[in-house]
Formats: C-alpha cells, sequence, structure tokens
C-alpha cells in the first residue's frame, strides 16, 4: 500500500523515475514542486507567535531559587507560559492541535529535580541519595522527565534537536510530539530544566496526522532543521524500512541510520541526512521516501516534502 501525502502546502507532480547511467549509478528525475504563499505564510506566522513570542528576554523573571540552602524556588508564570508555548510550537508545527495541560503535583517535584540538577551540575534519571539537596520527589520526577542543563524554553529546543551520540533514538524529542501527551510537570532554575512527560498520556486528538515527523512536512524555518530527522507512527513496525531523500533537483541525499529504538512514546525511525544546509537564501525542498513500514501486518511506503524557508524573509 502507498500513501502520497500531497497536503495544501504544495503540489507534488512527478512521481520518481529510476533511469541507468554510467558506472551503475542511478539517478532520479527531479520532483517539480509549486511554491504555496499562502502556506508559507502560515508557517512564518505561526512561527512568530508561538516561538518567536516564547523566547526569553532580559525583563522575564528571574529564578528565585537558592541551590547552595537547596531551596528549590518557584517558576514564575511568565516562564511556565513561555515553556509550555515553545512545546505547543512544535506540536502544531507537525498537526498537533491539542492544548496541553499542567499537572500541578508533578511540577512541584520537577522543581525539586531541577534543583537537585542544579546543585550537581548534572544530568541523572536515577540520582543517588548521596547528591546535595537529594529528595525522593526529586527523584522520582527525574526518572519521568526530560532533563536538560538548560532553562527556560530555550531547553525545549534541547529536546527537539537531541544533540550528542547518545541521543540517536530521539527520545526527548518523541515524547513531546507524542499525539498522547496530554499534560506536563515542569520545573526549571537558572540553567536546569525538566519536564515531566513519561505517564501522561490520554487519547490522540482526532485530527492527529497520519504521521508524526521532524522536521515536518511542508514548510519549516531553516533554523529548527536539526541534524537528526524522525519518522514516527503508532504501532508501526520500522525493522524493513528504507529511507531515501532527492533534494529539488533529483540529488540523491546520503543517509545515516540511527539504531531503532522502541522505548520512547510511539515507534519511530530515525536517520540523519548529509550536507543539508539551512543557511539559505532561498526556499529549498526536500523529499523524503520510506518503502516497507508494516503497520497492522501490511507493508506501506510514505512519501513528503519538507521545505526549508528563512522566517526573516
Amino acid at each position: 500500500m502507498y500513501r502520497n501525502f500531497q497536503s495544501s502546502f504544495y503540489i507534488l507532480f512527478l512521481a520518481f523515475v529510476l533511469t541507468s547511467c554510467s558506472k551503475d549509478e542511478e539517478t532520479i528525475n527531479p520532483p517539480e514542486i509549486e511554491t504555496d504563499n499562502v502556506a508559507r505564510a502560515t508557517a512564518k506566522q505561526l512561527y512568530q507567535d508561538h516561538y518567536i513570542a516564547s523566547k526569553t528576554t532580559a525583563s522575564d523573571p528571574q529564578w528565585n531559587g537558592d541551590s547552595n540552602h537547596c531551596n528549590a524556588g518557584t517558576l514564575a508564570q511568565n516562564t511556565m507560559s513561555k515553556i509550555f508555548q515553545r512545546v505547543h510550537y512544535y506540536r502544531m508545527a507537525v498537526g498537533l492541535n491539542n492544548t496541553l495541560t499542567e499537572n500541578q503535583d508533578q511540577s512541584a517535584k520537577a522543581q525539586e529535580a531541577a534543583l537537585m540538577m542544579k546543585s550537581n551540575q548534572q544530568l541523572d534519571h536515577f540520582p543517588p541519595s548521596s547528591w546535595s539537596c537529594y529528595t525522593e520527589a526529586g527523584s522520582e520526577a527525574a526518572g519521568k522527565s526530560n532533563l536538560a542543563m538548560a532553562k527556560n524554553a530555550e531547553a525545549v529546543d534541547l529536546y527537539i534537536s537531541e544533540p550528542g551520540s547518545s541521543n540517536g533514538p530521539v527520545g526527548h524529542r518523541r515524547w513531546l510530539l507524542w499525539p498522547r501527551l496530554n499534560s506536563m510537570g515542569v520545573g526549571n532554575s537558572d540553567n536546569s530544566n525538566v519536564l515531566w512527560v513519561v505517564g501522561n498520556s490520554g487519547s490522540a486528538p482526532a485530527d492527529a496526522p497520519d504521521f508524526i515527523s521532524w522536521p515536518p512536512a511542508d514548510y519549516v524555518p531553516s533554523d529548527l532543521i536539526y541534524p537528526r530527522w524522525s519518522f514516527s507512527i503508532t504501532g508501526a513496525d520500522f525493522s524493513q524500512t528504507t529511507v531515501s531523500m532527492v533534494d529539488e533537483i533529483g540529488n540523491a541525499i546520503a543517509i545515516n541510520m540511527e539504531d531503532l529504538n522502541t522505548l520512547y512514546g510511539d515507534p519511530t525511525i530515525v536517520w540523519q541526512p548529509q550536507g543539508i544546509s539551512t543557511n539559505i537564501s532561498e526556499d529549498t525542498a526536500y523529499v523524503v521516501t520510506l518503502n516497507n513500514v508494516e503497520i497492522n501486518g501490511e507493508l506501506e511506503d510514505f512519501e513528503y516534502t519538507v521545505i526549508l524557508f528563512d522566517p526573516n524573509r
């Protein structure tokens, strides 16, 4: 079964055609992609209204805790709102329009976890009781949360970008973009962040997209294109799946695949395309094709287009 995802954001006119060439190489006829100025403007407005609006500013309230006295402090409502706004930006960008709510009991424990991470200047989902400022509540939160040595809404970018050799499965991203996520607990200091996500599941929104990918299909701000790309579907088996990409003139993009891991959220396949430039002077498109995704015992193919644009133009 083949699924060709052509949203109103673009029109894909040509299927891929493989032809023989010298040295047994394969070339692909370039896809023709029509610019959709309305869709581009919509993506830009979403970026302005939610991503840019959630940036930390000099006038934002500062953390009022004290790690020297193991005072976890409290999280200012403005900071809390911006963290949720940044998470909602990424979720809306992939087509998830449900609003996450705060679990205040979890936030109280997550705040203690944030203090522990700051006090010990390291991250640990299973912190030892010998840690300074250790509490059982903070330890519980650490085991059920995304953790970052970063603060405020900017920590969300770390979770989505997944830098570092240990983040191949993009587990933080998968939790935050999980369709069934319906609430979070939030802890935050002046250099640490804790988002309680494990166990906070509900029903997926009725209008959830058929798949979740980052970067998502259609128009995406170029500064939010990260080295690791991912594709998730509930109940999918990616053990037979192959991923390929071409640019808008038909050049094949080299891909490095990450190992499969089913521990976080929905089943997800992850890869790193090579040679993708985010320093662009004009909109740049890439077509992604996934073959042999097993869903309910059937193999399906998926195809979608990612269009990078400079949100400052």
